[in-house]
């Protein structure tokens, strides 16, 4: 696998770094961690996002190269580098539509159900798609700097949730170390992921708790246009959230719903433990991990809540014992 990765990236000059939408640390560490192996590799990389970033990401280093779809300017790329997405259809509309008929697609992604949608597929289960791109990095023999570990290092924390979720390995636990023997500051990432709340973002959240609903061990609560624009806040805002509800005693399920202007609805599902989400993601064109997942579901708030949750409630009865 990792071989045939290399001859790929060898052969081919122009590379194009995707991700989902509505990156996170993993997925805006992994993007730009491939950007810098492809600069060290002597590659021409264009790193693209259809959603900005985030402001508790910008102080990623090279966070600033990241690049709208309407950068591409009629750009020639060789082969198109999709990180951390476990389905194609979650890169986006617009960055889908720059895509060519037939893309030669490498795909880089840690979660189990992707579908192997590239001509060149580094998928495995592991901690984050960071932890992939560490192994990658050490295959070709590139060599780890204070600024590629911390946006490995971000990915790995993001994604474990400071080491607290279940994919926590001890092999995880001994990259983490590693990474932090090149210089980054752990505090820093620390407190931009975690304690960088603006007044705006207290009040969204404020909304959220104070409007959850719990029946029969889920948990839920909904963020309409309305909302976001009273609050002077935007779906990049909700980071987190959705793991405040699922820190509810007694829940088994929580599940964050945010209302986009295209008449789609983001969801995002977490479990406490016993129960599956990424099933009930998939069933929306979403996906993800076991106990975190998430999908694009298109309809009126309202309505893809009922449907939503519908299921939720469904895939947990018919686990009862």
């Amino acid at each position: 696998m990792l071989n045939e990765l290399k001859s790929v990236l060898l052969e081919h000059e122009r590379f194009a770094v995707l991700t989902h939408i509505g990156p996170e640390g993993d997925a805006l560490g992994a993007q730009l961690a491939m950007r810098y192996i492809l600069t060290e590799l002597g590659k021409k990389a264009l790193v693209l996002s259809r959603d900005p970033v985030p402001p508790s990401l910008e102080f990623l280093p090279g966070a600033s190269s990241v690049q709208r779809p309407s950068a591409m300017h009629g750009e020639q790329i060789d082969l198109w580098c999709i990180v951390d997405c476990g389905n194609l259809s979650r890169i986006g509309e617009d960055i889908a539509q720059l895509l060519p008929r037939n893309p030669k697609i490498i795909n880089i992604d840690h979660h189990r159900d992707n579908p192997h949608f590239g001509q060149v597929n580094f998928v495995k289960e592991a901690a984050s798609t960071t932890s992939l791109i560490y192994e990658l990095a050490h295959f070709l023999n590139i060599k780890i700097t204070k600024e590629l570990a911390t946006l490995l290092y971000t990915g790995i924390i993001a994604d474990t949730d400071s080491f607290r979720n279940a994919n926590v390995t001890p092999y995880v636990m001994k990259i983490g170390a590693e990474l932090l023997t090149f210089g980054v500051n752990p505090r820093e990432v620390a407190i931009n992921l975690y304690e960088r709340k603006s007044p705006e973002e207290l009040r969204l959240w404020s909304h959220v708790l104070t409007n959850a609903q719990i029946k029969n061990g889920v948990i839920w609560s909904g963020i309409s246009k309305q909302i976001f624009r009273e609050t002077g806040t935007h779906v990049n805002d909700t980071e987190r959230l959705v793991e405040e509800l699922r820190a509810v005693e007694g829940i088994e399920v929580a599940v964050l719903f945010k209302e986009l202007d295209r008449n789609e609805v983001k969801v995002s599902l977490r479990s406490k433990g016993k129960a599956v989400v990424n099933g009930i993601a998939r069933l929306f064109g979403g996906g993800g991990h076991e106990k975190a997942s998430g999908c694009l579901v298109e309809g009126p708030l309202t309505e893809v809540q009922d449907r939503v949750l519908a299921e939720v409630h469904r895939s947990l009865n018919a686990n009862k014992p």
